[in-house]
């Protein structure tokens, strides 16, 4: 699957086909959900996108505007 939601203490987030390369076209959504005045801290262990095409956002929240915190 591409995307879904975390909730609990840890968890791991991987692309379709992980360690070789994912599909064109992916389009990942994950929802990480914590304890209200808890933080969430994401680590990247492996990480690699195809310069030009593919990126990641996180925001706080719903993807909006308003929420969007890096690219």
């Amino acid at each position: 699957t591409c995307g879904g939601t975390l909730k609990g203490l840890n968890g791991t987030i991987e692309s379709p086909g992980f360690p070789y390369g994912y599909p064109n076209g992916a389009n990942c959504t994950w929802v990480i959900i914590a304890e209200e005045r808890n933080r969430i801290q994401i680590v990247f262990q492996s990480f690699a996108l195809e310069e030009e095409y593919d990126y990641l956002s996180l925001y706080d929240g719903h993807p909006h505007p308003a929420n969007f915190r890096t690219r």
